[in-house]
């Protein structure tokens, strides 16, 4: 019959683990000690002028508003079908 070797392991690390929640001795690590600290990088970003800001903002604008545009279509055309669905099943 096997499993004798399974068994006293599970007994093993339960009594080692049960000795590390006792014990006193037991530091509390931080963040920083499991994964190390954090490395800082540093962005450099180019300089912009204010007209390729301005050009940026209102190409997110534009953007923006066909994303409406397609947004408002689709609720219209769902309402549509499901409208034109009850008419042909009622």
């Amino acid at each position: 019959m096997g499993g004798g070797g399974f068994a006293q392991h599970a007994k093993n690390v339960t009594e080692n683990n049960r000795a590390l929640l006792r014990s006193k001795k037991r530091s509390k690590k931080t963040k920083e000690d499991v994964f190390g600290k954090a490395s800082v990088t540093k962005l450099e970003f180019k300089k912009t002028s204010r007209r390729d800001l301005d050009r940026t903002r209102k190409k997110m604008f534009i953007q923006k508003e066909r994303e409406k545009r397609k947004m408002y279509l689709a609720v219209v055309l769902t309402l549509i079908t499901f409208f034109i669905l009850y008419l042909l099943f009622t």
